[in-house]
């Protein structure tokens, strides 16, 4: 397998582990979200379920853990293609972030 394709499969591996945790960070946040109102539709005490809910911002935690440990490992697998000598590559409909702090060309403007 050539370094481009071995780049290639390991980048779009990463943007569904990456797009993986962000469904299950929408997901478990619509859920904790949702509890209250149900709670309150029910007439039920806010004692009710409180474990629940603690548990849910427990996994909150981990998940927004894992999302920023999951973009520093982006970070260093950006070193290793640089390292392995492939070029910088675009993949994804996502516009990827100028993270320069320079200018930028934003719809025709200076921005």
């Amino acid at each position: 397998m050539k370094r481009s394709d071995a780049t290639r499969a390991g980048a779009e591996k990463l943007m569904r582990a990456e797009a993986a945790i962000d469904a299950a960070l929408r997901e478990t946040a619509e859920l904790m979200g949702l509890l209250p109102s149900l709670r309150l539709e029910a007439h039920l005490s806010a004692v009710i379920g409180q474990d629940a809910v603690d548990n849910l911002g427990e996994t909150l935690s981990h998940i927004v853990s894992a999302r920023r440990t999951i973009i520093i490992a982006h970070g260093a697998l950006n070193t290793v293609r640089s390292q392995i000598g492939c070029g910088a590559m675009a993949s994804g409909d996502l516009p990827k972030p100028n993270l320069s702090g320079g200018l930028q060309v934003v719809g025709g403007q200076a921005a």
